[in-house]
């Protein structure tokens, strides 16, 4: 029961043999939000904005972004207009701008309703007209007036089914009421609802000058002339299917967005252009329409978002369900389209939408498709079959026929294991293998009716010469010395020139030489391709064509210059993906191409037009510090900057390219980090972290089928760390002062010190010296004093001997009484008390200890001359008994002199006379 369910839901699959327009797939695991998608705006900068059960989705061409709500309802509409976007939501309305980081930011405009909304309401459309911006809800019509940025309740009512914009007039459509317009801020009946009968609008458009062209839910499409309602016919409408959204295109057609059918693109005329459904889009309920300033339509689903480029140049047959399979070959032979494919050859009329049909009898794997002479043959996995209009017959069942080719009355076939001839009757002889060659000939060309090439993908170029009958090779000669990377050459004519290719170089044959030469044209227009396969075709209308991962190359000639052009298709390998070497191409009519694929095929028609797309932008610049998130920053500074640790950025760039089949690149370098660009790459995202300090600008370029853009930059530096700045610098230079001050002062101290130490070290070597000479001074002073000493001591004693002999002779004398005696003993007694003696005793001591007198007269002032002399004798240590000679008094007067002495100088009984004057 449920296969058969599951053929039910997609038998019309079966029925229709269209070629679509490429689509793209968002899925909400693509964008990250909610599954439904209730209206969709483009603004100017050709970025999106699509109301999501989530919130607000920003698409801008490499990146979604999601913005919710207050309160985190859904977004029911949404109205790109100039810097401003506007969304309505349950019991919301208001609008979005950008900050100067490039993130939107809301505000409300609920609270500038008066009366305060209705419980329960939701704002399901938008329109803008003038300077204000219409916000509708099932109960209410708003204005937001833009300039004086107040807001008025224009409509009360209780069921507003939808609004609409025509020729800069607002109308709205009431259940039971009829449809209106809005003039002078009052809503006016525009046609009743007798004439509309209660047929729910889904579009107003403007058509021609004074006409609106309406369509309705279930029930067709109206033509609004005046108020005059009148049904307008087309041909094979799809009456059956209910749709909810619709969008007159500007080519004239009509999108129609069903619920549950998929989404329909038919002409007035109801010429039906395609009809999208499962799986081609995520989801059949297509809940709005919209086309992009470029000519897609985007369609906002019940689970996901898709975009059909119906401008594109392509058309796609998607054999989803595998009921034709893998195409390997395709030819258009009287008016007849035949598809050769892994699972057989089907057919059916040239550009009808009629299902291709399997010619009975060729099941199984068609490798070739060959016109010959008006005749068609398909080289068949079970061998080769003759082609006529629908039917065939099994002419050759060999094992495994590549190719047909021409030759002589017959011809050539190439299988699996050789060669075989065919003549064109029974008559002429019947079908045989050429003797002596039995490789594979899956690529032959025939040069004349003689010679053959063959291009083996081991044994490399062969060339072979035939005998007349066709029976055997008689010649081999095998060019094996040649480049054979990948899958082997391919021998091919053009321009009636012979020459293989591989994936890296195609080679000339130099029938001179008898050698394939790199040099020639085709190989210098094409050797940068970057091909995947020596694969290649010569196609009847004089183009050459190759094939590379992202493109299909093609050299034609210049109808003007007469000289060879290269040409490159974008088409990437993923939409192709057939196995390498299998590639193929063919021509349906004028400029008109089919290339194969393991999905159906891919049409395009030349020369292709550039489809236009947005301005490459910068949308985001994220700074941080390693490890943490990022935080935004200004898109439009002249400079950012950073502190030190803030060194992690990333940047976001995009180009609004929203083709299916063309690539978006992007290469960036990051200038006073690398010089150099980046690879090109698809991701639209550069980070840089732990950056060093200093002054960067970020540049980048994007590129889309090899037409580079503008070149954008951004201007930021990162300051340089705290030890690095100028005042942590400054204070280093004033530090290395101060330490060359320190050094110098502990230098200078240290060298001071040290003269110090060698002048104290010098003084006391001096000191030591002059200590050494003092000694020696005191010494030979003290050798002095002790030689004056002993002279004063010998000079002394003398004195005494002599007074002691001149007293002692006095008193012998004083006894003789002889008169002569007397006058000796005056001349003793005037030799004894001679004061010369004194005199000269004085100055003798004064040599010895010359301020003796000085230090004594100082303590005891009061001393006299006799006193002094006294002194100096005791200072010699004379006894009384030595002294009392010198003075000429007896030794009691001398004592008594001692004892006045000692009187004078009050000294304590206790303390010596002698002593005392000794140590002054």
């Amino acid at each position: 029961m449920q296969k058969l369910l599951i053929f039910i839901v997609f038998l019309p699959l079966a029925v229709f043999a269209q070629e679509l327009p490429p689509v793209l797939n968002y899925s909400p695991n693509d964008y990250e939000a909610g599954n439904q998608n209730w209206m969709i705006s483009q603004g100017e900068n050709h970025q999106v904005y699509v109301a999501n059960n989530s919130g607000l989705l920003h698409f801008d061409g490499e990146h979604w972004i999601l913005y919710k709500v207050p309160g985190g309802t859904a977004v029911r509409s949404v109205l790109a207009s100039e810097e401003n976007i506007y969304t309505g939501s349950y019991m919301d309305f208001g609008f979005w701008q950008a900050n100067e980081n490039g993130r939107l930011r809301y505000f409300s405009l609920k609270d500038s309703v008066s009366s305060g909304l209705i419980d329960g309401e939701q704002f399901w459309d938008i329109k803008e007209v003038d300077d204000h911006v219409i916000f509708q809800s099932h109960q209410r019509l708003y204005s937001f007036n833009k300039k004086s940025g107040k807001v008025t309740s224009v409509i009360t009512e209780t069921n507003i089914s939808n609004l609409f914009k025509i020729r800069n007039k607002i109308y709205y459509q009431i259940a039971d009421k009829g449809l209106f317009i809005v003039q002078d801020g009052i809503g006016r009946p525009f046609i009743s609802e007798e004439k509309i009968e209660n047929k729910y609008i889904i579009g107003l458009f403007p058509y021609s000058d004074d006409k609106i062209l309406a369509v309705t839910r279930d029930d067709g499409v109206y033509i609004i002339t005046g108020n005059q309602w009148e049904e307008f016919s087309i041909n094979d409408y799809p009456l059956s299917t209910s749709f909810f959204s619709a969008s007159y295109l500007k080519d004239g057609t009509l999108a129609l967005g069903s619920i549950g059918s998929g989404l329909y693109v038919i002409d007035l005329n109801g010429n039906r252009l395609f009809h999208l459904l499962q799986p081609t889009v995520l989801n059949n309920t297509f809940l709005s329409v919209m086309e992009d300033q470029e000519g897609n339509l985007w369609g906002g689903l019940d689970n996901g978002i898709a975009v059909i480029n119906k401008e594109s140049p392509f058309r796609l047959f998607v054999d989803i369900f595998g009921e034709i399979g893998t195409v390997y070959c395709s030819s258009v032979v009287n008016d007849i389209f035949y598809l050769g494919t892994n699972q057989g050859l089907y057919f059916k009329k040239f550009g009808s939408d009629e299902a291709f049909s399997l010619i009975p009898g060729t099941t199984g794997q068609v490798w070739s498709i060959n016109n010959i002479n008006g005749n068609v043959y398909a080289g068949h996995d079970r061998g080769t079959f003759r082609i006529n209009g629908n039917s065939t017959s099994h002419i050759w069942d060999g094992l495994g026929t590549w190719t047909v080719r021409s030759i002589g009355s017959g011809i050539l076939q190439g299988h699996y294991n050789g060669l075989s001839f065919l003549p064109d009757s029974v008559s002429q002889g019947t079908p045989r293998y050429l003797e002596n060659f039995d490789l594979s000939a899956r690529n032959i060309l025939v040069e004349n009716d003689s010679v053959v090439w063959v291009g083996h993908y081991h044994k490399g170029v062969l060339r072979l010469k035939l005998n007349k009958d066709y029976t055997r090779v008689v010649e081999l000669e095998n060019y094996d010395k040649i480049d054979l990377p990948g899958l082997g050459p391919e021998v091919f004519m053009y321009n009636q020139e012979i020459y293989y290719s591989t994936e890296d170089s195609v080679y000339l044959y130099d029938k001179k030489k008898n050698i394939f030469t790199p040099d020639n044209e085709l190989n210098k227009l094409t050797r940068k391709n970057d091909r995947i396969s020596g694969n290649s075709y010569s196609l009847n209308d004089g183009t050459w064509w190759t094939f590379s991962k992202d493109y299909l190359y093609y050299v034609a000639r210049d109808p003007f210059e007469q000289k060879l052009i290269g040409h490159k298709i974008p088409l990437p390998i993923e939409n192709r993906n057939i196995t390498n070497g299998f590639e193929n191409i063919s021509i349906l009519e004028k400029n008109r191409y089919l290339v194969g694929s393991n999905l159906g095929y891919i049409e395009f028609t030349l020369p292709l037009e550039k489809i236009p797309s947005g301005d490459l932008s910068i949308n985001a610049v994220g700074t941080s510090v390693k490890g943490e998130k990022y935080t935004y920053r200004e898109l439009n500074a002249k400079k950012l900057e950073l502190e030190n640790d803030m060194n992690s950025i990333l940047f976001l760039f995009s180009i609004p390219n929203y083709q299916s089949l063309t690539k978006t690149e992007y290469s960036y370098r990051l200038l006073n980090f690398s010089s150099s660009w980046s690879k090109w790459d698809y991701t639209g995202i550069a980070a840089f972290e732990n950056l060093p300090s200093g002054n960067y600008t970020f540049e980048v370029k994007g590129r889309i089928n090899d037409h580079e853009t503008e070149t954008l930059s951004y201007n930021f530096s990162i300051s340089k760390p705290w030890y690095y700045s100028n005042v942590a610098i400054a204070s280093y230079i004033l530090l290395f002062f101060l330490g060359l001050l320190v050094i110098h002062y502990v230098y200078k101290r240290h060298h001071k010190k040290i003269i110090q130490e060698k002048e104290k070290n010098l003084r006391m070597q001096t000191l030591e010296a002059e200590q050494q000479i003092i000694k020696l001074q005191k010494e030979h002073l003290e050798r002095d004093m002790e030689e004056k000493n002993g002279q004063l001591a010998a000079s002394t004693m003398s004195l005494i001997k002599k007074n002691e002999f001149l007293s002692n002779l006095k008193k012998e004398l004083k006894n003789t009484e002889i008169s002569k005696v007397k006058g000796v003993i005056k001349t003793i007694d005037k030799e004894i008390k001679e004061e010369d003696n004194w005199k000269m005793f004085r100055e003798a001591f004064k040599n010895v200890d010359k301020d003796f007198f000085e230090k004594i007269k100082a303590k005891h002032p009061e001393l006299t001359s006799n006193d002094l002399r006294l002194c100096a004798y005791l200072r010699l240590n004379l006894s009384s008994k030595e002294i009392a000679p010198l003075i000429n008094i007896s030794l009691k007067s001398v004592e008594i002199k001692r004892y006045r002495l000692r009187k004078k100088m009050n000294l304590p009984r206790e303390v010596n006379l002698t002593d005392y004057i000794i140590d002054i």
